[in-house]
């Protein structure tokens, strides 16, 4: 009977320290990303506002000010579906992770003029779901992941606006 008492005490300790490991969700700080885009902040900014507008099925709510979308792509082996909260700020836009497979999620492109158009400065944190039993794929593949794929959109990006001389109707 003493044993069966042991056996129940060591699982449950066990289980009770497996779900503290899940509890526990390192955050993951996102190298600082540069891209210089040849367009005015205003323009650019006005860009971003009009793109995320494009398609209205992946719209959930609206106002002058924020937009709740919904997002999905895919990097590498990993593909994603997001909702974000996107806020438009004086020199800035930030994202707020509300769903998908992030426990959090926040990034903030700040634009500056510069001499030859805008630089858009990226950065960002983000905790996934699983607790420490994740914190080795947080702190290495999907984070590279996250990484490049943030560059290769704002390099897409500027690529498409410096050979189209424009951004479109504002």
């Amino acid at each position: 009977m003493v044993a069966l008492g042991m056996r129940i005490f060591h699982l449950g300790l066990a289980a009770t320290g497996a779900m503290a490991l899940l509890a526990v969700r390192p955050k993951v700080q996102l190298a600082e990303d540069v891209v210089t885009i040849a367009v005015s902040p205003d323009d650019l900014l006005a860009e971003f506002r009009r793109r995320f507008a494009e398609d209205p099925d992946e719209i959930l709510a609206m106002d002058e000010h924020r937009i709740v979308r919904r997002f999905a792509g895919k990097e590498g082996p990993y593909s994603f579906r997001t909702v974000e909260l996107v806020t438009w700020e004086d020199g800035a836009i930030t994202f707020e992770h509300l769903a998908g497979p992030f426990a959090e999620c926040h990034e903030r492109f700040e634009v500056t003029a510069c001499p030859t158009g805008t630089q858009v400065t990226h950065t960002g944190t983000f905790r996934l779901r699983g607790g420490l039993w994740t914190a080795l794929l947080a702190i290495g593949p999907v984070k590279r992941a996250f990484e490049v794929h943030v560059h290769r959109h704002l390099d897409a990006l500027a690529t498409e606006l410096a050979r189209s001389g424009d951004v479109g109707p504002s």
